[in-house]
């Protein structure tokens, strides 16, 4: 296998991920990418079913005009527990792993199938994420090969580009959960003048939804009294890149209501500032006390 092969295959899969929201969308591009590069005639991708503990088939590639339709069926109808066929012993190793010929190998439940339909060499390495297997993915030739550590090598590193993919959307879950449910109001600004992202408190707060709070210019929504101040505070925070705090009305359909804000400069993947971030409460009640 040539490095600009693996090149290719390395650039799919990052395209396949960039423009997938999940791994299940990205999965049928990296199976074609990997199979039409390498010279692979069948792909499959197995994903761990947590309750049962075992591998289930989750989805499967047959590239050009082959077909293997009941291998197919017999990889959607079984599971592999780990150990247990390529999938299970690449699971139950944690490393890629190679057989020259399934209809040979003694640990290959499909064997009698693969031997009717001509597969021969095979090839699965794991999908990790801190570690932990997440995934299997699997690749047949109707050849006989030898083992290739360069291949072994190169597509482990394409696993672990997938486990960073996973990695990141699982931490993204959780960061969007935590925006969700946070009783205090989140928001993200943009230099254009514009919320980007709102949280649903501002809606239990002020009454507005996400898409009227993000068609106004945020500054709308600040008494006019206090609207130049906090102008300035942003413009500063932006200057300095330092958070900033502050007291401010905000008026709510005729009635006006202060809210307490901190909020710092929102930093890119490239390190310049690209807009702000803030938490904001309602502090009416003890601001009228006072």
């Amino acid at each position: 296998m040539t490095t600009k092969r693996f090149v290719t295959v390395e650039h799919a899969t990052a395209r396949a991920l960039v423009s997938a929201t999940t791994l299940d969308d990205a999965v049928p591009r990296i199976l074609e990418a990997i199979c039409e590069s390498l010279g692979w005639e069948h792909g499959a991708y197995w994903a761990i079913d947590r309750a049962a503990d075992v591998l289930r088939c989750a989805d499967l590639w047959n590239g050009g005009a082959v077909r293997f339709p009941e291998f197919d069926r017999a990889s959607r109808a079984t599971t592999f527990a780990r150990g247990v066929g390529l999938p299970g012993r690449v699971w139950a190793s944690r490393e890629s792993s190679w057989i020259p010929d399934v209809t040979l190998d003694p640990n290959f439940p499909r064997a009698a199938v693969a031997t009717r339909e001509g597969l021969h060499a095979a090839f699965g390495f794991p999908v990790l994420v801190r570690g932990e297997v997440q995934a299997v993915l699997e690749f047949f030739s109707r050849e006989i090969r030898k083992p290739d550590d360069h291949l072994v090598s190169m597509l482990s590193a394409v696993g672990h580009q997938i486990g960073m993919f996973t990695d990141r959307r699982r931490a993204q879950d959780e960061l969007d959960q935590f925006f969700r449910l946070s009783i205090d109001m989140l928001a993200i600004a943009g230099f254009d003048g514009y919320f980007k992202r709102v949280n649903p408190a501002w809606r239990r707060s002020l009454g507005y939804d996400e898409a009227e709070l993000t068609s106004r210019p945020y500054l709308d929504f600040v008494h006019p009294e206090d609207r130049e101040r906090v102008r300035e505070l942003m413009e500063a925070a932006v200057v300095s890149g330092e958070p900033f705090e502050d007291e401010y009305r905000v008026d709510d359909n005729g009635s006006t209501r202060w809210f307490a804000v901190r909020a710092e400069p929102a930093v890119g993947s490239s390190g310049d500032v690209v807009g702000l971030r803030g938490v904001s409460q309602d502090i009416t009640v003890s601001a009228v006390r006072r």
